[in-house]
C-alpha cells in the first residue's frame, strides 16, 4: 500500500493516552450522544474539526476514556499550526454521553495494531456491486472488490491508522463484453474500522466529464457482500448533465451510531463560520416539522432537490440564500441530530445540480498523494485536479447561451434517453429539472465536510466554487484569471464559495491551490478598481445601475445612477468572511464599501437613516458625457433618496432591508471601522430589536466582541 507520508495526512494515533504524553490545555471538546438505546457495543465514529489558528501547534492529543483514536491532519495554517483534521473513535461501550476531549501537546502514544490493508478486507466476503440496466437492454456494473484488487497497492488512501482505513475508488461501468460505458462513472468511498467489523461504503454514481453527455437513463440495483444482498434499487432514474448522486451502505451490517455533538462556540471563534447569536434557542416544534418536512418529501431520493428551490434564480427570500442555508444554522445552534441529517442530506443532495464538471484528465478523485504541480503547467496541473480548471480551458463558459467568437461552450452530446420534457402543460418548469444559478446560490457542502470530514462532501465544496467561475463569462471573467462578474449578489455567494473550497482544501491538493490564486486575483482586481489610485469615488459607492436597468417608473430623476444596498451587504459579509478566513487583503474593498454603509446610520442630520436600507439608493447621476457624477456630500445624497423613496400620504419609510444592513454593519463592528457601533446601535432602535427578518437565526449574527456577554443573558425564541 503506499505511503502517505504526506505532513497534510500525518496520522496520529492516541490510545488511552500514555503516561508520556504531555497535554497543554484543551483547546475543544465535543461530546458523543448513543443514537439509539441506553447503551451500545463497539461504537465506531469519524468526524470532522476545524482548529483556529495557533490553538494546535504540535500534536493533535484526544482523550475519550477507553476508546481507540486515530487522527488524520488534512490542513495546517500558515504557521504551521493544524487547521482541520478527521478524527475516528472506536468506542468499546457507549452508555450515555461521552465527552472527546481535543488538545495540544505533545507525546508517544502507545500503539494498538496495525491499519486494516486491502488485504485484510479481501480476505473476507466484503464487496459492493452497482448495477446499470439501460433502455437498449444493455446492462453495466462496477464491483468495488474488484477495483479493490485492481489498485492494490496504488489505492488512494483518505484515512488510515489502526482505527480505521478508507480507500477512494474510481471506476467505469462494464458490460458482459467488457465495454466500458461512455458516459457514466462510479466512485466507492470504502472506510473499514479495525477488525474489518464494520466497512462503511459511500456509492458516487457520476455523468460529469466534459464530453458533455446529456441525460441518461437506467434502472440501478446495489448489492452488498459476495452474495449479492440487494441494499438499494430505483427504476427509470433520468440522470441529468453534469450532475452525481451518492448513497451510503454497511457491511456486513449498519454498527451502533452515535452523534456527535461539536461545540458552536469553538467552531465560530475558529473564523470558519459565522458568530451566529448563539443565545438563540431553537423551538422543539421548529426542529420536529423540519424532520417531518424531510421525511414526507419526495425530493429526498436520488437527483432530487431536497429543501432547495428547484428554479435557482427565483427572485425573493428563501431558506437557502444567506450567509449559510436557514437549516445549517438550524442545526448548528441547537446540534440537534434530525437537522444534523437534513444538513448532510442537503449536502448529499447538492450532487443533483448539472453543475459538476469533472475533466477527463483526470477522472480519479484526488487527494494530495502526488507531488505538487505548478499551475504553469495547465496540462499538468489538470491532471491532478478532478475538476475542470480554467488553466486546462481559459475561455470555457458552462452557459454558453451565446456565440460570441472568443468563449468555448461545451458541445452536447445528444441525450441517450429523452428527458422528460422542459415544461409541465400548464408551462411551468418541470419538476425533473434543476436550473442553477449564482446569484442565488447558496452553500451546500462546505458545513457538512467541516463537521464530518467526508471526502464527498470536499468535492462538492470544490464542485460548487468552480461552478461560481466556469458560469461567468469569459471577456469580463478575463478568461483564466476567474474575476467574479456577476451581479454583486453573485459576486458574493461566489466569493464565498470559492474561498470555502480554498481553507477547506488539504495541504498539497492542487484544488486548493487553484482556488487560492482565484481568490488572490479577485482581491487583487477589486482592490485597483476601489481604491485605485485614483479612488472610484470618495463615499465607497460600488455596482452602478441606471434607472432604465433599474427598471424604474417615472423616475424623478432619469439621470439617477441606482445601486442595491442590499445586495452590497451581503459581498461587505463575503469579504469579511475571507477576512476571517486569513485573506487579509479582502479588508481594503470591505471597508471601501463600508463607508456608505456606516455612513448613511451615522449622519441623521444630512441622510435620514430609515431611508439606510432601501431596495435601492440614487449614488449619482448621469452626466451629459456618460461620465457618473457620484454623490459626496450626505445631504445631497440625502435629499435625492428622499426624493427617490418619497411615499403618499406622509408616511414614513420603513428598512425593508434591516437584514442585511444588520449583516454588513456587525462587519464593520468586528473590523473596527469608525463608529460602527453607533451605526449598528442606530439600526437597532430604528427596528425596535430584533423582529421579522432580524429574528431568523440564519441572519442573526452579532459582533465577536458582544457574543460572550451575550451568553450571560436569558435565551431568546429564535423562532422557525
Amino acid at each position: 500500500m503506499r505511503d502517505r507520508a504526506n505532513s497534510s495526512l500525518t496520522t496520529l494515533i492516541v490510545l488511552f493516552l500514555a503516561a508520556t504524553t504531555v497535554w497543554a490545555e484543551p483547546v475543544t471538546t465535543v461530546t458523543l450522544q448513543p443514537v439509539a438505546g441506553p447503551a451500545v457495543d463497539n461504537v465506531p465514529v469519524t468526524f470532522g474539526q476545524v482548529f483556529r489558528k495557533g490553538d494546535i501547534q504540535q500534536d493533535v492529543l484526544v482523550e475519550a476514556g477507553q476508546a481507540s483514536v486515530q487522527s488524520d491532519v488534512k490542513r495546517r495554517h500558515d504557521d504551521g499550526s493544524v487547521g482541520f483534521a478527521v478524527i475516528s473513535l472506536r468506542v468499546p461501550n457507549l452508555g450515555g454521553d461521552l465527552t472527546v476531549t481535543i488538545g495540544n501537546g505533545t507525546g508517544q502514544p502507545r500503539a494498538d495494531g496495525q491499519p486494516v490493508q486491502i488485504s485484510d478486507l479481501l480476505r473476507t466476503d466484503f464487496d459492493a456491486t452497482v448495477t446499470l440496466a439501460f433502455p437498449d437492454g444493455v446492462e453495466r456494473s462496477a464491483s468495488a472488490r474488484q477495483l479493490l484488487t485492481a489498485a492494490g497497492a496504488d489505492a488512494e488512501m483518505w484515512l488510515s491508522g489502526p482505527v480505521v482505513t478508507e480507500w477512494l475508488l474510481d471506476g467505469q461501468f462494464l458490460g458482459p463484453d467488457g465495454q466500458a460505458d461512455p458516459d457514466l462513472r462510479v466512485q466507492f468511498h470504502v472506510r473499514a474500522y479495525a477488525g474489518c467489523r464494520a466497512v462503511r461504503v459511500s456509492v458516487v454514481v457520476e455523468n460529469c466529464l466534459d464530453h458533455w453527455a446529456g441525460n441518461v437513463g437506467y434502472d440501478v440495483a446495489v448489492r452488498i457482500g459476495k452474495q449479492g444482498q440487494p441494499v438499494f434499487a430505483n427504476q427509470g432514474v433520468d440522470h441529468r448533465r453534469l450532475s452525481r448522486w451518492r448513497k451510503d451502505f454497511w457491511w456486513p451490517a449498519e454498527p451502533p451510531q452515535a452523534h456527535v455533538v461539536h461545540d458552536m462556540a469553538y467552531l465560530s471563534a475558529s473564523g470558519a463560520l459565522p458568530n451566529y447569536d448563539r443565545s438563540i434557542v431553537i423551538p422543539e416544534k421548529t426542529l420536529a416539522d423540519m424532520a417531518e418536512r424531510w421525511a414526507t418529501s419526495r425530493e429526498t431520493e436520488i437527483l432530487g432537490s431536497g429543501s432547495l428551490t428547484k428554479y435557482m434564480p427565483t427572485t425573493g427570500g428563501r431558506a437557502e440564500i444567506g450567509p449559510y442555508p436557514n437549516w445549517t444554522v438550524q442545526y448548528l445552534l441547537s446540534m440537534d441530530s434530525r437537522a444534523k441529517a437534513i444538513v448532510l442530506g442537503n449536502g448529499d443532495l447538492a450532487g443533483s445540480w448539472p453543475i459538476h464538471v469533472r475533466s477527463s484528465r483526470s477522472n480519479s478523485p484526488k487527494t494530495a498523494e502526488t507531488p505538487s504541480v505548478p499551475e504553469s503547467d495547465p496540462v499538468a496541473f489538470a491532471e491532478r485536479c478532478g475538476i475542470l480548471t480554467l488553466d486546462e480551458r481559459p475561455t470555457f463558459w458552462i452557459s454558453g447561451y451565446r456565440d460570441d467568437g472568443h468563449s468555448e461552450r461545451p458541445l452536447w452530446q445528444p441525450d441517450r434517453k429523452p428527458p422528460p420534457p422542459e415544461r409541465t402543460a400548464d408551462g411551468k418548469p418541470h419538476p425533473y429539472y434543476l436550473t442553477p444559478d449564482v446569484a442565488h446560490m447558496g452553500s451546500y457542502a462546505y458545513v457538512p465536510y467541516l463537521v464530518t470530514g467526508d471526502f464527498y462532501y470536499l468535492e462538492e465544496a470544490y464542485f460548487w466554487g468552480n461552478y461560481a467561475l466556469l458560469a461567468q463569462w469569459p471577456v469580463p471573467r478575463q478568461d483564466g484569471r476567474g474575476i467574479m462578474s456577476d451581479q454583486i449578489r453573485g459576486n458574493a455567494w461566489g466569493l464565498r464559495n470559492i474561498a470555502d473550497a480554498a481553507f477547506i482544501a488539504p495541504d498539497g491538493a492542487p484544488e486548493g491551490e487553484y482556488f487560492e490564486q482565484r481568490i488572490r486575483n479577485n482581491l487583487a482586481e477589486l482592490t485597483a478598481k476601489m481604491l485605485g489610485p485614483p479612488e472610484y469615488n470618495p463615499m465607497g459607492f460600488w455596482g452602478l445601475r441606471t434607472v432604465a436597468d433599474a427598471r424604474i417608473q417615472n423616475a424623478a430623476n432619469p439621470r439617477w445612477m441606482i445601486t442595491a444596498p442590499w445586495e452590497h451587504d451581503f459581498l461587505i459579509w463575503s469579504l469579511h468572511h475571507l477576512t476571517e478566513l486569513g485573506y487579509a487583503d479582502a479588508a481594503a474593498p470591505r471597508d471601501f464599501q463600508l463607508r456608505w454603509r456606516v455612513g448613511v446610520f451615522t449622519h441623521p442630520d444630512q441622510y435620514n437613516p430609515l431611508l439606510g436600507a432601501p431596495y435601492r439608493m440614487a449614488v449619482g447621476e448621469l452626466g451629459p458625457d456618460k461620465h457618473v457624477i457620484f454623490y459626496d456630500d450626505w445631504r445631497k445624497f440625502g435629499d435625492e433618496n428622499a426624493q427617490l423613496t418619497k411615499l403618499p400620504d406622509g408616511r414614513k419609510p420603513t428598512l425593508a432591508y434591516d437584514y442585511s444592513a444588520h449583516l454588513a454593519l456587525v462587519c464593520a463592528c468586528d473590523a473596527g471601522f469608525p463608529q460602527s457601533a453607533e451605526a449598528l446601535k442606530m439600526l437597532l432602535e430604528i427596528t425596535d430589536g430584533y423582529h421579522g427578518m432580524l429574528a431568523d437565526p440564519a441572519w442573526r449574527i452579532v459582533p465577536r466582541r458582544v457574543a460572550d456577554t451575550r451568553r450571560s443573558e436569558e435565551p431568546a425564541d429564535g423562532g422557525g
